[in-house]
């Protein structure tokens, strides 16, 4: 039993081991999110609002360490905000103001939102995998003409990602996810090159997709948002 527990410690120990050294990774570019879904009672982004899509800047910064079971920390931030004047096919009710079909309305939507996440790196061998979990912590709004409503809330959700690099090239891949299932999922897919000198800092880009589905009710914000928005960004990154 004893021997049985120390292999159960040693396992933990060595799944949940950090970074070989102490690091930090900071990333920060543009997203082409293009916007599609509904908001409020079934109010078009697109037909109703005329809200189609906006040129996201976001960040990111990691830090990485060596000390077992403690959790890494990544926090990243991603400023989504987007105005259009629309006319409305239906009416509706929000914020105590009621809007008729055919109004012209001024709308703005945003979805800005910072995660906070924790987590482990399971694999560091060229092949990387981190599992976590995040906090994803929204503090935007929605606004038709004089009617707002904030849209603040705090999500959980599982975190994950995968880095696979290409041998003496600086070339990689990579793919992460945050999700609590099919309401809310939000995933990457990228390539890029980092330089490979063996002495910090190290500086690279990466292109790649990015697919966020939103479903907030008024249990997790303010407002009613049942939204995707999805397109290319582009990232400067550095490690230090």
């Amino acid at each position: 039993m004893k021997r049985a527990c120390l292999a159960l410690t040693l396992a933990v120990t060595c799944t949940a081991a950090q970074a070989d050294f102490i690091g930090i990774y900071a990333g920060a570019g543009t997203w082409n999110a293009d916007f599609s879904g509904d908001v409020i009672s079934n109010v078009s982004l697109d037909s109703d609002l005329n809200l189609t899509g906006t040129n996201a800047n976001h960040f990111y910064a990691a830090f990485e360490h060596p000390i077992p079971l403690i959790p890494n920390i990544r926090v990243a931030r991603t400023a989504i905000d987007d105005s259009g004047t629309g006319a409305l096919t239906s009416s509706f009710t929000f914020a105590g103001q009621t809007f008729t079909a055919s109004q012209p309305v001024n709308s703005k939507l945003d979805l800005t939102h910072t995660d906070i996440t924790l987590y482990y790196e399971l694999v560091d061998i060229g092949f990387d995998l981190d599992v976590g979990i995040t906090g994803r912590v929204f503090d935007g709004e929605v606004v038709v003409n004089t009617a707002r409503e904030d849209l603040e809330g705090t999500l959980p959700m599982l975190y994950a990602r995968t880095k696979i690099g290409l041998p003496f090239t600086g070339t990689y891949v990579n793919a992460s996810i945050n999700t609590i299932g099919s309401r809310h999922s939000d995933y990457t897919l990228a390539i890029g090159w980092e330089t490979e000198n063996f002495i910090l800092p190290e500086f690279g880009i990466e292109a790649g997709y990015r697919n966020l589905s939103v479903d907030l009710d008024e249990s997790d914000v303010d407002v009613v948002v049942d939204a995707k928005l999805d397109g290319v960004f582009i990232n400067l990154t550095a490690h230090f």
